[in-house]
């Protein structure tokens, strides 16, 4: 059997008291019996104080709160907690490079019971994160012993290559982390069936865990943090597309437990969907323009 779980919180700016709600809930999950458990989009150190509008104390925080992947206090406090409770974790952090100091990253990493399995840099930055964070440039899968794991962060999941790229290099779980707020600040948890933001975040974990067939998690941020109005909705989605646990709105851990990831894929290829495989079914001869490198004008058009 493998049990997944994933969570929703409420971050503050402060590493060390972000640190004890994921001990709090890394102790939990392993009670439980959980394999792994998720953590949303820059929740150790918390997220910008607003997207849209960056102040330079952003970029000062950041980068004084930065740790190297492996390296950091923090980081090595989630680790040795990670073996202590055989358990994977995958977090999301801001990432200094090790080489050039000045350079950060949207990140989230995978660690387990052997230590630092995988790190993952965001690969399409929003609005101001372009400021603070330098994108990455390759979506991986990490080999755990539950199965191969693929992640990504936000805004990435707003585009079906990533996931489908992550599904081709053999991912079975597809983790996304994030802080994905209302669509408006003044927004009520009562109110989130109405809010546009909401109903694109909902729908892209369901259509990416079916046309993938495989699993999708996603770990969001919830309540308010800076000038960021989160919703939570943490979900485990299963191949078929289904819900099949959710944080909603408020803060805490919810699981899900399967008696095998690699047979409840098998069923969505197979079975699911009228018995059509998305996977299998496809023909790249006929997709080849969207992987030409190209200039686009401002409106996305081709040039």
């Amino acid at each position: 059997m493998i049990k997944m779980a994933t969570t929703a919180i409420n971050c503050v700016f402060d590493k060390k008291k972000n640190l004890e709600k994921y001990f709090k809930y890394i102790d939990e999950a392993s009670a439980n019996g959980s394999n792994l458990v998720v953590f949303a989009e820059q929740s150790l150190q918390g997220y910008l104080t607003s997207l849209v509008k960056m102040e330079s104390s952003d970029f000062m925080y950041q980068y004084k709160n930065a740790e190297i992947a492996g390296e950091g206090e923090c980081f090595k406090a989630i680790m040795q907690k990670a073996k202590e409770k055989n358990i994977y974790v995958i977090f999301g952090y801001t990432e200094k490079d090790k080489e050039k100091d000045w350079v950060l990253y949207n990140s989230m990493a995978l660690v387990g019971p052997e230590g630092l399995v995988g790190n993952y840099r965001k690969v399409h930055n929003p609005f101001d994160e372009l400021h603070i964070y330098t994108p990455g440039n390759e979506f991986k899968v990490f080999d755990t012993s539950i199965g191969k794991i693929g992640m990504l962060i936000c805004y990435d999941k707003s585009f079906p290559e990533s996931t489908r790229t992550l599904a081709l290099k053999g991912a079975e779980v597809i983790v996304m982390s994030t802080a994905w707020g209302y669509d408006t600040f003044e927004t009520k948890p009562e109110d989130i069936d109405k809010d546009r933001a909401f109903y694109i975040y909902d729908l892209y974990d369901r259509v990416r865990a079916l046309e993938n067939c495989c699993y999708f998690i996603s770990a969001n941020q919830v309540g308010i943090t800076g000038k960021g109005n989160y919703f939570g909705n943490s979900n485990i989605v299963n191949p078929r597309g289904e819900i099949v646990a959710t944080t909603g709105t408020k803060e805490g851990i919810v699981y899900h437990e399967t008696e095998s990831i690699q047979e409840d894929r098998y069923d969505a290829m197979h079975v699911g969907f009228f018995g059509l495989n998305m996977i299998k079914d496809r023909r790249p001869i006929a997709y080849a323009k969207i992987a030409e490198p190209k200039e686009f004008s401002a409106d996305g058009e081709w040039l």
